[in-house]
């Protein structure tokens, strides 16, 4: 009789672990799949998955663009990614193929693209490429693979020359500024602490190594004291005294507040306990911006350039006595944002400098969950291809702003030198409130309208956002609220002037305070192509994109006009805002006192 499949797999993993060989049943099924798709030229790389094409001399065609004819995929495959799969699937498994795939794939490398000797934005050679293969493939896959047969003398003679040159790439061509000159000086620092070890031995640095190699490479006593330098500089160029990074991109802040970590550990596994223990409390502050701008699921905020991550499993890692949920509102005066938050209420309110990289035109943008879920959204960041996507994601049309005849407000200093005097915050009894001013433009009139908007939340009651526009002549006012995909929208119906949006487990209610102030009308968008102007989308990851509704508000303007929309449980409508003849607000809970807002002067908000 035949062995049932489920008892023949347990014969063999036995067999393998009395006869010393590893069985494929020990490693994890998604690193199998990476290794053999290597080894079938097959890679996924940001989401997309291609075959790579081969050149007629049998290696890798390394400048190809990729599936959408995107660089990105070039600068991404020539970072090796699926190198510590590769090697690890080796380590597991005993296969000889993992390896032998992983010395041709980086011999062929090596043997088409010696160092240009330039700054360079190639596929094999701008420096950020040059640092991710150090630091996330080379080092930990040769570590993996130490002692392996495939490691031949000759081999490790052409990797350890080529791991020269990569240092001497990153110190005299380094990015100038931004995410990735950390990212490359990290990398340098890496390269100065790897130390070669006799083939077979581990190594703290990851590079195996002959037996007769010096105890470092060439040059890195002065990559250490130069890389250090730089991320020292970098440090305080870059982080905001809020500990927000420049660049104001939550992915980005996750990318820095990693480097860092690792540097630390680098220089504490290096013999180097004094510099890590002064490098500790600046990197801490990294983590405290990144734990409080988390959403009640744990997830960040899509700001600038981001994808959505879980925060919360990074910070059990990195820094877990952050891991806990702050339960006040947290204003960062520098970065110029106020997260709002009561129980599972939150809201993000962005009113600061637009970044210095990775920018979107989102001034005075929010976004706002309600029981976990998210309702209001920022759309993400899909795509850097130049293009109508690239435009959409990254412009005013994609974010709950408003637009003056169909423009976005006049851009906001990339960063700022000092916060706004007085701060744009203020608590209030149970109340939180933040605000900020933007700028409408034309060709004709460099001030042609103008824009404060202010958000309150009444503690578990919702929030209440107000805009006050002053225009002139008689201009187009687009309110834009960018929804989550989830979530079901039904447009205001008369009697009925509340907007509901439902998801799975909540329901949110939006309605306009005194809307005959302005009279306008409601209608929904979602998934709208080119070429007509793109609308309606969302974006979780890079290279992804789905359909969402946006519903959008228009009027016409005669005059000032300030709309107060309040947000609240559907089901529990206990907020209530009042517009007087002045242009101030009343916004009373059903159940606490009323907070009289004046809209010249939010400062002086009170309490009745």
């Amino acid at each position: 009789m035949r062995p049932s499949p489920f008892r023949l797999a347990i014969l063999l993993a036995l067999s393998a672990f009395l006869t010393g060989l590893p069985s494929r049943a020990a490693v994890p099924a998604e690193t199998l799949d990476i290794a053999d798709d290597a080894l079938r030229d097959t890679f996924t790389l940001q989401g997309l998955s291609a075959m790579q094409p081969r050149l007629a001399t049998g290696g890798y065609d390394w400048e190809w663009r990729g599936p959408r004819d995107d660089p990105e995929w070039a600068w991404f495959f020539n970072r090796h990614g699926w190198f510590p799969e590769l090697a690890l699937a080796a380590r597991s498994t005993g296969d000889p193929r993992y390896a032998a795939a992983l010395v041709a794939t980086l011999d062929d490398w090596i043997a088409a693209h010696p160092a240009p000797g330039r700054i360079t934005f190639s596929a094999a050679w701008r420096p950020l490429e040059a640092a991710r293969r150090i630091t996330d493939s080379w080092l930990p896959a040769l570590a993996e693979l130490r002692g392996s047969p495939a490691l031949t003398p000759a081999f490790l003679a052409r990797y350890r020359a080529c791991l020269v040159a990569h240092g001497e790439h990153l110190r005299h061509h380094h990015a100038f500024g931004g995410n990735h000159l950390v990212t490359e000086m990290l990398a340098l620092v890496h390269l100065a602490l790897a130390e070669p070890s006799p083939p077979g031995a581990a190594t703290s640095g990851g590079m195996p190594s002959s037996s007769s190699a010096p105890s470092s490479l060439s040059g890195s006593a002065d990559w250490l004291a130069y890389g250090l330098d730089q991320l020292d500089r970098a440090f305080a160029d870059q982080i905001y005294p809020d500990g927000a990074h420049k660049e104001l991109s939550t992915h980005y802040q996750r990318v820095v507040a990693l480097n860092y970590t690792r540097l630390v550990d680098l220089l504490a596994s290096h013999n180097h306990p004094a510099l890590a223990d002064a490098w500790r409390p600046r990197v801490d502050k990294l983590w405290r911006y990144v734990a409080a701008v988390r959403q009640p699921d744990g997830t960040n905020p899509l700001t600038n350039d981001s994808d959505r991550e879980d925060y919360s499993a990074l910070l059990a890692r990195y820094a877990p006595d952050l891991v806990d949920l702050p339960t006040v509102p947290t204003h960062f005066p520098w970065a110029g944002q106020t997260v709002f938050r009561a129980g599972e209420q939150w809201a993000f309110f962005d009113a600061g400098p637009r970044g210095t990289d990775h920018d979107h035109a989102d001034r005075l943008h929010l976004s706002l969950t309600l029981g976990r879920k998210p309702f209001l959204v920022d759309n993400g960041r899909y795509t850097y291809a130049p293009g109508p996507w690239r435009d959409y994601f990254a412009g005013p049309a994609g974010h709950n702003v408003l637009l003056l005849d169909g423009q976005g407000t006049v851009p906001a200093p990339r960063a700022v030198s000092a916060p706004p005097s007085p701060a744009h915050f203020l608590r209030a009894g149970s109340f939180a409130l933040a605000w900020g001013d933007a700028t409408f433009a034309t060709a004709d009139n460099a001030r042609s309208g103008e824009w404060r908007r202010i958000v309150v939340h009444a503690e578990s009651a919702g929030w209440v956002v107000i805009d006050r526009v002053i225009a002139f002549g008689s201009p187009e006012l687009q309110t834009l609220w960018h929804w989550a995909p989830a979530v079901n929208l039904t447009l205001p119906s008369p009697p009925d002037v509340r907007l509901i949006a439902r998801s799975s487990t909540a329901s949110l209610a939006l309605t306009l305070s005194r809307p005959a102030l302005a009279p306008g009308t409601w209608r929904q968008l979602r998934g709208v192509e080119p070429p007509a102007a793109v609308q309606g989308w969302f974006s979780a990851a890079f290279n992804f994109r789905e359909p969402a509704p946006c519903a959008v508000y228009t009027q016409r303007l005669e005059g000032p006009v300030t709309n107060a929309w309040v947000f609240q449980p559907a089901d529990k409508p206990l907020l209530t805002a009042i517009t007087l003849p002045d242009g101030d607000v009343l916004i009373t809970p059903r159940s606490g006192t009323t907070l009289h807002l004046r809209i010249e002067s939010p400062e002086g908000a009170q309490i009745r």
